[in-house]
């Protein structure tokens, strides 16, 4: 299966485990997941579905937020559809209103309250803390849960 990186514009030949999980994505609906290409190792977006970069895109204070979902440490960002959603690349979940992502980034907090180191409130809004100043361990303490 070749693919074309949305970052630098080669094809690519897709690995085992991203056929796996572009086959496995398609079986859930998803329409939204981030692949790293094998040129330039940088991660892009695509829907599994159609297997084009979902467009147009726009950026917002909530891209690069952190999946809220359990065991999940995807980087979610604003996709303008048919229907605009917030998505997670990496477990396929949307959230189609701000105040729905919100209460389930508030939710994963309550659960997990090591998760509020990665989220900036202002106000009534969640942005993200920089990647760099995230906890060093984050991906792997979210992955055992």
């Amino acid at each position: 299966m070749n693919i074309t990186c949305d970052q630098c514009k080669e094809t690519f030949t897709a690995s085992g485990e991203q056929i796996s999980f572009i086959s496995d994505s398609r079986k859930k609906g998803m329409r939204f997941i981030m692949l790293e290409c094998l040129s330039c190792y940088k991660s892009f977006s695509l829907n599994p579905l159609t297997m084009t970069v979902p467009v147009p895109e726009k950026t917002t204070d909530e891209d690069l937020l952190r999946c809220p979902c359990d065991s999940c440490y995807g980087l979610i960002s604003y996709v303008e559809d048919q229907k605009p959603f917030w998505g997670c690349g990496e477990c396929g979940s949307v959230w189609f209103t701000q105040s729905d992502l919100f209460e389930a980034i508030e939710a994963s907090i309550k659960k997990h309250p090591y998760r509020a180191k990665v989220y900036k409130k202002k106000g009534n809004n969640f942005m993200p803390v920089p990647l760099e100043n995230e906890p060093e361990n984050y991906e792997e303490t979210v992955a055992r849960e």
